[in-house]
């Protein structure tokens, strides 16, 4: 999602003299491993799917013209968008949430192999800015399923699949169609990355927020951008879950959104944060299963201003879901 959020502040740039938490960030992720004990950067594959910067909106148009592999072909002036999830609000106080769901997580055994050969990660997720073999899909929502395997030395390998294209009517099926319709039969990719130092997070709230920060000055906005990174790349002791929520619980500005279903069908806690770190007023929901502390969900909202997207006010412009999380023996 970090992609995304370049896209944005290049849409609608952060005024100058107010540094946005995403340029720290890409600080943060362009430091070698090896020069600091650190949590591992994800690695995404630069093939048939990657992030680019997003369409620009063609005002008072009802379609416009991409070149792709199937000639021209039209598309939506005002791209498909994923359906928000429907949250059950909640008045409680987020810190006050986020502490109850941490002092049950933290009494949990540490049921993770004390030896170890790979930890296994899968994900599900959709960016606005998203192409598929190197067209870009405003016509559907495509999302991709990423699969991980990561070895105790920090070396992965990884494979991705388009999940099956998703259109809300009859009508917005008919514009995919007649614009290819891309993503039809799924694109695979896969490949490996070298193996790096790695660090073990401590299991204190102090300690967990030092290895989240990375040497940089963690605000609300980074600390929302890091956390859905690290359970790409790390298998959580409770205890460590559990420092981890009481670091969100000491964040300024992070909001109890309630109880919500994911898009796995999982019920979990939501936790919301509105700012501007991208560069346009957003708001980026974090979901936690609230017996185990393991991050169900990733969403990210555009708000009112929605720059040059071409997208409707408050549209989902990102997700991921996170579905396998596991330490093998």
């Amino acid at each position: 999602m970090r992609d995304l959020y370049r896209s944005l502040r290049g849409m609608n740039p952060v005024p100058e003299g107010r540094p946005a938490d995403g340029s720290r960030l890409e600080d943060l992720l362009a430091t070698p491993r090896h020069a600091v004990a650190a949590p591992r950067p994800s690695s995404r594959p630069a093939l048939r799917w990657w992030f680019a910067a997003a369409a620009s909106a063609t005002a008072a148009a009802v379609a416009f013209t991409v070149a792709d592999p199937f000639g021209t072909a039209s598309q939506p002036a005002l791209a498909a968008t994923p359906a928000p999830l429907t949250y059950h609000r909640s008045n409680r106080p987020a810190a006050d949430a986020l502490k109850s769901i941490a002092d049950r997580v933290g009494r949990l055994p540490d049921d993770r192999p004390a030896v170890w050969r790979t930890e296994h990660f899968v994900c599900d997720s959709w960016s606005l800015s998203t192409r598929v073999d190197g067209v870009q899909v405003t016509s559907a929502v495509i999302p991709e399923r990423r699969e991980t395997w990561q070895k105790p030395d920090g070396s992965t390998r990884w494979k991705t699949r388009t999940l099956s294209p998703a259109v809300r009517n009859s009508d917005q099926r008919q514009v995919w169609e007649d614009a290819g319709a891309v993503g039809r039969s799924p694109r695979t990719a896969s490949g490996s990355g070298g193996a790096s130092s790695v660090s073990e997070p401590p299991p204190t709230e102090k300690g967990m927020r030092k290895w989240l920060a990375h040497g940089q000055d963690l605000g609300p906005g980074l600390l929302f951008e890091v956390v859905p990174e690290r359970f790409q790349d790390h298998v959580f002791s409770p205890a460590q879950r559990a420092a981890l929520l009481r670091v969100l619980a000491d964040t300024k500005g992070v909001v109890h959104a309630g109880t919500v279903e994911d898009r796995a069908g999982r019920t979990g806690e939501a936790f919301s944060l509105t700012d501007r770190s991208g560069g346009l007023p957003g708001k980026r929901t974090l979901v936690f299963d609230p017996r185990t502390g393991n991050l169900l969900a990733d969403e990210e909202q555009i708000l009112n201003d929605t720059g040059k997207l071409n997208v409707e006010p408050y549209s989902v412009i990102g997700y991921v879901t996170f579905v396998t999380s596991e330490r093998l023996a």
